[in-house]
């Protein structure tokens, strides 16, 4: 018995080391980020979930730092190890559109090393260079990089000189530290966006048409919806102030960069935090006008067509059998690496150039993608992916407005008129028996994930 106790105890002693991942002594970290899939086309479904290896840093006072997927809201976080007391990390904060990653644990193991992003640390430890602006491939909002001689990875890779974060590789980039700074001590809302989109390189018939004997000045090019002053200001519109700096004082060569420093940077060439006031002035017409408007993080979920589901959340609803959706462009591309060729053309058509447009009266557009097969609504089991127009000749400009009227309508009967002159007709008492034999027959559980 006591060599059988020996013997136990030198093969835990053996193995530990060999198959228990070794977080000793280290200031960058693997970490798991466990995510869910989700369906546009079957939201009532629970996703499988799946695992994403990424590098995190700790950054103090139990703080750990991490980049994982863009629009993955992840939904746990633990540290790469087979040792099964490795402590959980608990996610605090996480932006969709940087795919930047604030984690917490309450005990942090002693041999965890730390690492600085103090100001005073970077600018004496690190490195500069030249900078530029840069749409990263995983994100929509304009950053302020170093360029690299050369192509260093294509995953982010944190970059350490001693104890201290001198920015994140990525491709022939480096992300200074002052973005994670900035996430950091802003609680991990977001970077902001200028919120339009403007263009300095025109040909002299652009110039001649657009700008006249209006010099220095800069087109805009977009306004976007929920980020800029989309209702304000527009494609056409010539700006010539940003925050009291006249753009006549702006050197050519780098006056792109510079009009993003105007919108994103204060005098002391501090990233401005979200919510603080822009104002621009601007020629349209040439007549000069004033627009103001805060600052936001990137998001589409203002827009007409979303890229996906706010908070990746797919809202659905399903009455007479039929199932509801609003259009986005997640929607779309779950048909496959060849969505446009196997979609419908009608809504990929509105996908591609209606996507960010400014509607006047619609908040979405919302469509019926197919029809449970039920002996209650034959004749329409071949209705699918198209637009839902009016209902008792209301126009629908959103999903929780139909479901109202379904709860709420007192005439008792539903006219549904689709795109392409199509017509569904069903009473109230049908739509309930329709939902009662949708249950026997599919047992879908929800019919709708609508907020009440």
């Amino acid at each position: 018995m006591q060599t059988f106790k020996i013997l136990l105890l030198i093969f835990i002693l053996i193995t530990v080391p060999i198959y228990s991942h070794n977080i000793e002594n280290a200031r960058i970290l693997d970490v798991n980020f466990t995510h869910q899939k989700l369906s546009h086309q079957n939201p009532w479904l629970v996703g499988e979930p799946f695992t994403k290896k990424s590098s995190a840093i700790y950054l103090g006072n139990g703080i750990f730092f991490a980049i994982t997927q863009t629009k993955q809201n992840p939904s746990l976080a633990e540290f790469d190890s087979f040792d099964f007391f490795a402590p959980k990390l608990s996610i605090t904060a996480y932006d969709s559109e940087t795919g930047f990653t604030l984690m917490k644990i309450g005990e942090v193991p002693k041999s965890v090393l730390s690492v600085s992003i103090d100001e005073y640390q970077v600018n004496k430890t690190c490195q500069k260079g030249k900078t530029r602006y840069v749409f990263l491939p995983f994100s929509k909002t304009p950053i302020r990089v170093f360029l690299l001689d050369k192509k260093e990875t294509f995953e982010p890779k944190f970059v350490l000189k001693n104890n201290v974060l001198c920015g994140i590789e990525y491709s022939d980039y480096l992300i200074p530290t002052e973005y994670i700074r900035f996430f950091v001590q802003s609680g991990g809302v977001g970077i902001p966006h200028p919120g339009i989109t403007f263009d300095i390189m025109l040909t002299p018939s652009e110039m001649e048409y657009y700008s006249k004997e209006r010099e220095n000045t800069v087109l805009v090019t977009e306004s976007i919806p929920g980020v800029g002053p989309a209702y304000n200001l527009f494609p056409g519109d010539l700006v010539y102030e940003i925050n009291s700096v006249k753009l006549g004082k702006l050197d050519s060569w780098d006056k792109s960069d510079r009009i993003y420093d105007l919108v994103l940077r204060n005098s002391k060439d501090k990233l401005r935090k979200l919510g603080e006031k822009i104002e621009l002035k601007f020629y349209r017409n040439n007549r000069s006008n004033t627009v103001s408007y805060d600052l936001r993080k990137y998001t589409t979920d203002d827009f007409l067509i979303p890229d996906e589901a706010k908070s990746r959340r797919p809202l659905y609803l399903i009455a007479g059998g039929f199932f509801f959706t609003e259009l986005t462009n997640a929607y779309l591309k779950e048909f496959g690496e060849e969505y446009r060729l196997k979609s419908e053309k009608k809504l990929l058509y509105l996908t591609e150039y209606y996507q960010k447009k400014v509607h006047p009266v619609r908040e979405k557009i919302v469509i019926l993608s197919r029809v449970f097969p039920l002996e209650g609504n034959l004749g329409y089991h071949d209705f699918s992916d198209i637009v839902l127009e009016k209902v008792n000749g209301i126009r629908i400009t959103s999903l929780s407005q139909l479901k109202d009227m379904i709860q709420t309508d007192d005439k008792g009967y539903f006219a549904f008129e689709f795109s392409g002159g199509k017509i569904a007709f069903f009473s109230r008492r049908e739509i309930m028996e329709l939902e009662q034999e949708l249950q026997n027959t599919y047992r879908i559980g929800k019919t709708q994930n609508i907020q009440e």
